[in-house]
């Protein structure tokens, strides 16, 4: 019964608690990124809100009209490309497979034997398959599958074990209290939940109930899939340069905030016919001008009713948990630039916007009213502005990283707030 025993140890939370505590309002999000954040720890990169944010994902803000409900994840582009990229820019490699030509055996091989050496995989399936499973160990997921009885969603979990006597997986949810995220799920159930991530049924792409509103009709989800699974390998490149990944995740991240990478994935009929978006931070700025002004409205369920655009959606979880990592990496970045003996405070600053950001994601989280919400988000975007202008200041202390050595140890060096940095669970 191969076990990966220290992935507890590596294992990375998504969850924050709001006003009703655990479990009821353990609020979470961002799952398909979580696995490789807990991954990437597992193989040696601790700073794990360093490396949340030089994925750019809590940088980004896109709003479609044509949605009507904004989306505060996404990063530079889709999921997969937040895959290859974080690892690589750390020093490591990633891989993600989907749809092998032999089927759940040749699937389950390969997840086994990543599993033999040492390697958790994250992988995409049907997860409402496996929520009886997990409402065993967590009280979170009991809580879900008791008020989403007649669900359907896609979702990431990590794989860290296996037994075939007992004929179960091991299963970790990335969205839980570490206490109660780890439980075991029959592989038969597995196959079927791994297989059905896809969403295909028959000839066509089936939506799921509970799965945010469009125009009045359940939306689908990414439609990776069937057997999608997703690992960092150990082993870091001994060439791998901090300052290198600063410098490259920097621009990047100055130009995802700016509004100037959405590359938006979803609502286009081809890359040359993709609808009026309105990204990064001067878009969310537009965007809570039109909240206030009216324009918004809260989604159409395709029961007939509107669903509270920040609270049922649950979107703000995103602002929340991504711009706690944006906040980290900025702090990272200024602790470097103090090292060095360089000018840390507009960067220092801009990780306390992002901070705030964060903090007021957590009670946009919560507002039913449309105008209340619209005057938050904001001073949500006037903070993201304010980061946005501080990270423009920054940039060029960043240039000088590869050029400046590090000051001596007896060096006189300002500290930085390190506060945005601290790592739950």
């Amino acid at each position: 019964m191969p076990q990966i025993a220290d992935y507890a140890s590596s294992y990375f939370p998504m969850t924050w608690l709001g006003p009703k505590g655990y479990p009821e309002n353990a609020n979470a999000g961002r799952c398909y990124f979580t696995g490789v954040l807990g991954a990437l720890r597992h193989v040696g990169e601790d700073d794990v809100l360093f490396a949340d944010g030089i994925s750019g994902d809590g940088f980004s803000f896109r709003w479609c009209p044509a949605w009507g409900a904004p989306a505060f994840n996404g990063g530079k582009g889709a999921f997969h490309e937040i895959w290859e990229y974080t690892p690589q820019i750390l020093g490591f490699r990633s891989h993600w497979e989907e749809d092998h030509d032999g089927g759940f055996d040749e699937a389950f091989s390969r997840l086994t034997a990543l599993i033999d050496r040492g390697i958790p995989v994250q992988v995409g399936l049907h997860y409402s398959l496996l929520l009886p499973h997990g409402a065993l160990a967590s009280p979170r997921l009991a809580f879900q599958h008791q008020t989403m009885k007649s669900s359907g969603f896609g979702h990431h979990v990590m794989v860290a074990g296996y037994d075939l006597e007992r004929q179960v997986v091991t299963i970790w949810e990335p969205n839980d209290l570490r206490e109660h995220a780890r439980y075991e799920c029959p592989i038969e159930v597995f196959r079927l939940a791994w297989e059905q991530s896809s969403q295909r049924n028959g000839d066509q792409y089936q939506a799921w109930a509970h799965h945010h509103p469009w125009g009045g009709q359940w939306s689908l989800h990414d439609g990776y899939g069937p057997f999608l699974m997703v690992w960092v390998e150990p082993g870091r490149d001994p060439q791998w340069d901090v300052v290198h990944a600063i410098q490259h995740s920097y621009r990047r991240n100055l130009k995802i905030l700016c509004g100037d990478y959405p590359k938006p994935y979803m609502l286009f009929g081809n890359p040359w016919q993709i609808p009026h978006w309105e990204t990064g931070a001067p878009g969310m700025d537009r965007f809570a001008d039109a909240v206030l002004r009216g324009e918004v409205e809260d989604a159409l369920s395709p029961t007939g009713e509107r669903r509270p655009l920040f609270v049922a959606g649950n979107i703000p979880n995103h602002g929340v948990l991504g711009r706690r990592g944006a906040a980290g990496y900025l702090a990272r970045v200024a602790r470097e630039l103090a090292s060095r003996g360089l000018d840390e405070r507009a960067v220092a600053a801009a990780a306390e916007a992002m901070t705030r950001s964060s903090e007021l994601f957590r009670v946009l989280r919560y507002e039913s009213d449309m105008q209340r919400a619209g005057a938050l988000l904001k001073r949500i975007a006037q903070a993201e502005l304010d980061a946005l202008a501080d990270m423009q200041t920054g940039h060029a202390q960043v240039r000088l990283l590869s050029t400046t050595p590090v000051l001596a140890p007896d060096a006189k060096v300002a500290p930085v707030a390190a506060s945005a940095a601290a790592v739950p669970g």
